[in-house]
């Protein structure tokens, strides 16, 4: 009688512990995995600020000041950014030219529904690896709550223009209508409305003023445009493109679906754990994290006849003023 031979398998016992220790190798690599990755994107970030700082610098040496903030008019119409008005330094020379930065207002070419394509290009530079943003802002319809969106005087209220995450340092305050954004005792920062600084405007020292920051989805992120209505009140105005230090870095609170309360929409805030990326004024990047040193000391970013004493405010607000005559080791 012939024997079949003998053969060797897996018993179920065996093989549900070989499955249990693969699922624990895979649950202690994820997390080393992730890690990586995030140190990836992280890294892209810093070099996309370290880009857009080399194109401001350009930008300085060629026209002997920053770009303007933001240009500002009266109305809910439309206007450029320091993003857009830099865009020539960038390599973006042809989408300057053909957006008719200046030369245009950005409310004309919201309008133009030819002209109006060229501002949903995707700008790789102005964009952070790690962030979650879509591609495009959502539209005035999109039903989303509390979104940022870009309904302005005579726009079309579906139109969608492509998202910026990293926002111009506005200092301090917060400034509402056209006349205290012109007012000089609050533009404590560095890029504002209609107003062009020079290095030497920053009292303070580059290395002790950062330039820009970055602000992610769950801060309602921005577009490199402009704004769609930059003496506006609120998220919707020139918070587009700029951010002020007087709300925490990553402020934890979330805003509620009728956004009354500003949280990290008006400030700065990424994905990166712990922190966010800030390019400085003399073009290096820091990472500052949660929990860097935050005081206003009671001052009202919404007064501007409110008084503050600079000896008491914190780390994070003092790196956010260019001429508050204090420095900061160590952040």
């Amino acid at each position: 009688m012939h024997r079949k031979p003998f053969q060797r398998g897996f018993t179920l016992v065996e093989l549900l512990v070989v499955i249990a220790i693969i699922g624990v190798l895979v649950a202690l690599l994820l997390p080393a995995v992730q890690a990586a990755r995030e140190a990836a994107r992280r890294a892209q970030c810093t070099n996309h600020l370290k880009q857009i700082g080399l194109a401001l610098h350009n930008y300085h040496d060629t026209l002997r000041s920053l770009p303007s903030g933001w240009i500002m008019k009266t109305g809910n119409e439309a206007e450029w950014g320091w993003p857009a008005l830099a865009l020539s330094f960038t390599e973006q020379q042809p989408l300057h030219d053909k957006l008719g930065v200046i030369r245009r207002r950005l409310w004309d070419v919201v309008r133009d529904t030819t002209d109006q394509k060229l501002l949903q290009t995707k700008l790789k530079m102005f964009r952070c690896p790690s962030d979650i943003t879509p591609g495009l802002s959502p539209a005035g319809l999109s039903g989303l709550a509390c979104h940022r969106h870009f309904q302005c005087d005579g726009c079309d209220i579906n139109f969608e223009l492509a998202t910026n995450n990293y926002m111009g340092n506005s200092g301090f305050f917060d400034p509402s209508g056209v006349n205290e954004h012109n007012l000089e005792i609050l533009r404590t920062g560095v890029l504002h409305a209609n107003q062009a600084y020079n290095f030497r405007d920053i009292t303070d020292g580059l290395s002790q003023t950062f330039l820009v920051g970055e602000r992610d989805f769950r801060c309602r992120a921005g577009v490199w445009a402009g704004s769609r209505n930059p003496p506006g009140p609120d998220m919707w105005g020139s918070y587009h493109i700029r951010g002020r230090v007087s709300v925490k870095v990553n402020d934890p609170r979330q805003p509620p679906s009728f956004c009354s309360e500003t949280s990290c929409t008006e400030g700065f805030g990424s994905l990166h754990p712990g922190g966010a990326m800030f390019l400085f004024c003399d073009g290096s990047v820091h990472f500052l994290q949660n929990n860097i040193q935050y005081d206003i000391n009671g001052a009202d970013p919404q007064s501007p006849a409110g008084t503050m004493d600079f000896n008491q405010m914190g780390a994070y607000q003092r790196l956010g003023m260019r001429n508050d005559g204090m420095t900061v080791a160590g952040y």
